[in-house]
């Protein structure tokens, strides 16, 4: 069974809230960012979900804007939201701060729209930031 994720694309101004990622694989590491979200959990909507993750991940209080689309691959599914942020400071949380170390490790990022294809983000998401911009602007 694929595991079903549901991300929220939020913008501060012109920047993008994301997670910086730095994972060590064997002997190279791993660096790329992630939109904020996770795993749906029993009982909870696609919608409860992107904004349970984004207040636990990044800290900040946001509201569903538009459904974007979803991504599938080999071990699951991805729903891409854009949300509108309504207030908190970002800052890492949950289970990302509890499970930083140097072997694995996450900070909350914020990226420039116009740098956006200076960074690497698994699968469509770039594609989806560059779309809920468009929505914003």
């Amino acid at each position: 069974m694929k595991r079903v994720v549901s991300r929220g694309i939020i913008f501060i101004e012109d920047k993008v809230v994301l997670l910086k990622r730095d994972r060590k694989e064997g002997e190279k590491y791993l660096h790329y960012h992630a939109i904020p979200g996770g795993g749906v959990e029993k009982g909870e909507t696609l919608e409860e979900a992107c904004l349970r993750e984004v207040k636990e991940e990044v800290g900040l209080d946001v509201t569903i804007n538009k459904y974007l689309g979803v991504e599938e691959y080999e071990k699951g599914i991805v729903h891409y939201y854009k949300v509108n942020y309504q207030g908190g400071t970002p800052i890492l949380g949950g289970e990302e701060k509890e499970r930083n170390n140097p072997d694995n490790h996450f900070e909350v990022d914020l990226i420039d729209i116009k740098d956006i294809d200076k960074i690497f983000i698994f699968g469509k998401g770039i594609d989806y930031v560059k779309e809920a911009y468009k929505l914003e602007n």
